[in-house]
């Protein structure tokens, strides 16, 4: 399995995401920060398309190309080395239920999280507000290169982070206090319904941004449990 995420900046805000990949096996689209893993401001400026594929190749060729209502566009292509979790994407899809729990990545990494929002309104405002400080936090990591987050109308809330390498953002994870606690309360008193994470390897990226290719010329490599010493 192979997994795309796409970051768009629009010219002017639009109810609806106007692209989707063409060929992926499945797609969620959802409204997205500028350029931050953080909720958005000016909701329909930007939005963020996650894919899934079984092709890199064809996941690759299906960015897109700025023009219409497209200003920019910021397309990478993953592949999962391990998912924990059991958070639904839109149309009650789970398509990383068969990945590995475990894995390593040599070279530069992402980091997918997905989080299913209840109905306990006290719960998902705790959450939401957590959420925050952290998605202001992480661009700051040491090895961060990039965050953002997609918020759908329909499926988990998901962010997406990019790293020089996975044990940056592993060391980010469990050492940043705030992460930390974040961590412990939803264990103790499950604030979300439904969680998961994706530790992926990064095969390529194209377009721009805030103006550049925070990937340009980084990849990694998954690292099979063979060949882990």
């Amino acid at each position: 399995m192979y997994v795309s995420w796409t970051a768009l900046e629009l010219g002017a805000p639009a109810a609806v995401c106007p692209w989707r990949p063409a060929g992926a096996a499945s797609s969620q689209a959802g409204i997205a920060g500028a350029g931050r893993a953080e909720l958005p401001e000016d909701p329909g400026t930007w939005w963020s398309v996650l894919g899934t594929w079984d092709d890199p190749v064809e996941a690759l060729r299906a960015a897109p190309a700025p023009g219409g209502p497209v200003r920019a566009a910021w397309h990478v292509v993953v592949q999962p080395v391990s998912y924990r979790g059991d958070a639904v994407l839109a149309g009650g899809a789970r398509p990383f239920d068969r990945l590995p729990r475990r894995g390593k990545v040599a070279g530069a990494a992402a980091v997918i999280t997905l989080a299913g929002l209840g109905d306990d309104a006290a719960r998902t405002g705790e959450f939401l507000e957590r959420f925050g400080v952290l998605g202001r936090q992480v661009g700051d990591a040491p090895g961060s290169l990039a965050a953002l987050v997609q918020a759908p109308d329909d499926g988990a809330v998901l962010t997406f982070s990019a790293w020089r390498t996975l044990r940056d953002a592993v060391t980010w994870a469990y050492h940043r206090p705030e992460h930390a606690a974040a961590v412990a309360r939803h264990e103790a008193h499950r604030l979300l319904p439904s969680t998961g994470f994706l530790r992926c390897a990064v095969l390529g990226s194209s377009g721009t941004l805030g103006g550049t290719d925070p990937l340009a010329g980084l990849t990694g490599t998954p690292v099979l449990p063979e060949e882990t010493p």
